[in-house]
């Protein structure tokens, strides 16, 4: 398998890890981008999604496995978001110019997990960049960033990202928030395991239906008995619906 670092950016956390497929490869590829969770920490970093740009370049697919700016490793809110749309539209520019196989950028697929979930659908909501997602999959998402404070429940986590707390800032809480983007125009595959104690079925529930019922194309699958984790465990269904949601989109 083909693996190559890409810098992205200045800053040393501006990178990321382009994986091909081994086998010749004639016509354009779709390309995944997997965006890692922890939290929007410094603590956690991309190799959260080794796994899954190994097994996507393994079918025949490209896949971009990013870094960014997170809490304690150079950057909050925006910064957080800056790298991940600038990530994603390095598709078309640099990462492109480090690949001796062409991509289909009518076709590019996003995964993210948990944090990387959030970030993932936020992107579908980025109207204004030149490479737009062909479908997002969100793995334990957290779609919505107002819904624990507004039920009293305080994250550190989000506190952290965003620099504030949601009374003193609650405009910027619902901007960050996907659930308050739709409709976004871009397919969106919400899964999530019933047993997820980290991040709330709730979430991906409630976002499927403000998107559904914003005219979006978006659809949940509840995995029973799985929790947040088995995402990163191959041999889950979360894992294997991950998989199949990703590898079984025909985008262009």
């Amino acid at each position: 398998m083909n693996r190559v670092k890409i810098e992205y950016g200045q800053h040393p956390q501006q990178f990321g890890r382009l994986y091909l497929p081994e086998i010749p490869v004639r016509e354009p590829l779709p390309i995944v981008v997997v965006v890692h969770g922890g939290f929007w920490s410094g603590r956690y970093a991309l190799n959260l999604g080794t796994q899954y740009a190994i097994e996507f370049a393994r079918a025949g697919l490209a896949a971009w496995n990013i870094e960014y700016r997170r809490v304690g490793a150079g950057g909050m809110w925006p910064e957080v978001a800056a790298d991940v749309s600038a990530a994603l539209e390095a598709v078309g520019g640099v990462v492109a110019e480090h690949s001796p196989i062409p991509f289909d950028t009518n076709d590019v697929r996003v995964l993210g997990h948990s944090a990387g979930g959030h970030l993932a659908v936020w992107l579908a909501g980025e109207h204004g960049l030149a490479i737009r997602p062909s479908v997002v999959v969100s793995q334990a998402g957290v779609l919505d960033l107002t819904a624990g404070p507004t039920s009293g429940h305080v994250n550190p986590a989000v506190e952290s990202l965003l620099g504030a707390s949601f009374g003193e800032a609650p405009q910027l809480y619902e901007a960050v928030s996907p659930l308050h983007r739709v409709p976004t125009g871009i397919p969106v595959r919400c899964l999530h395991g019933s047993a997820d104690v980290q991040v709330p079925v709730a979430l991906s529930e409630r976002y499927v239906a403000a998107a559904s019922a914003a005219g979006d194309d978006a659809v949940l699958s509840v995995v029973e008995g799985e929790d947040h984790f088995a995402f990163l465990q191959p041999g889950t269904e979360c894992w294997a619906q991950s998989m199949a949601a990703v590898l079984g989109h025909r985008g262009g």
